[in-house]
């Protein structure tokens, strides 16, 4: 099995953390690579060419962050990170909330590198950040419905919160309660191994 992964990436990040969290040996997995670089095996297993990609030991490609997750975790976890989330539509509106928001931070961060090129939008950056302020208020509001113990929504906030600091420290949106629920396992062996870098 191989996890095709950026170090940059926060969506290969949520799964280098679950890979750790099913208690998988991410040295014998894990490769580094960039998007770029137009990795022949990489491609092959996925032609959309981004990170992350999972090839199975049936030698299948799998791709998309949230995809790869769900199939660790129910591979090798008997599903014990999902479960918790996929019990209300609530959570899972909360999950994509998450998604959504990596998303934006990523797009943002974008504009910024167009900006070099004399290209930036400032149609879309102000899009951006409005997208971002408006759901980092709504993920405020939905952290009462948090359930017990780390689950893959907790994942999600981590990569989004780290990324958000990684990236855009300029933008003071991040809510107590988000903080407060991020504290709770930011310490955590998976989160400190795979703190996101250039």
């Amino acid at each position: 099995m191989k996890l095709f992964y950026s170090t940059a990436s926060p969506y290969a990040r949520t799964a280098q953390i679950v890979l750790r969290e099913v208690n998988l040996d991410p040295k014998s997995i894990e490769v580094q690579t960039h998007p770029f670089d137009n990795n022949v095996e990489f491609l092959k297993a996925n032609p959309l060419g981004k990170v992350p990609c999972l090839i199975t030991d049936k030698d299948d490609g799998i791709f998309d962050s949230e995809v790869i997750c769900q199939y660790l975790d129910a591979e090798f976890n008997q599903g014990k990170l999902w479960q918790p989330v996929q019990s209300s539509w609530a959570l899972r509106t909360t999950y994509s909330l998450t998604s959504g928001l990596l998303d934006l931070a990523v797009a943002r961060r974008q504009e910024i590198m167009r900006d070099g090129d004399g290209l930036k939008s400032d149609f879309w950056w102000q899009r951006f950040n409005d997208g971002l302020r408006r759901g980092f208020e709504e993920l405020e509001n939905r952290m009462t419905l948090m359930p017990d113990g780390f689950n893959l929504l907790d994942i999600n906030l981590a990569c989004l919160i780290d990324y958000m600091a990684f990236r855009h420290s300029d933008l003071d949106c991040i809510g107590s309660q988000v903080m407060s629920r991020f504290q709770l396992f930011q310490n955590r062996p998976s989160i400190k191994q795979t703190q996101p870098s250039d």
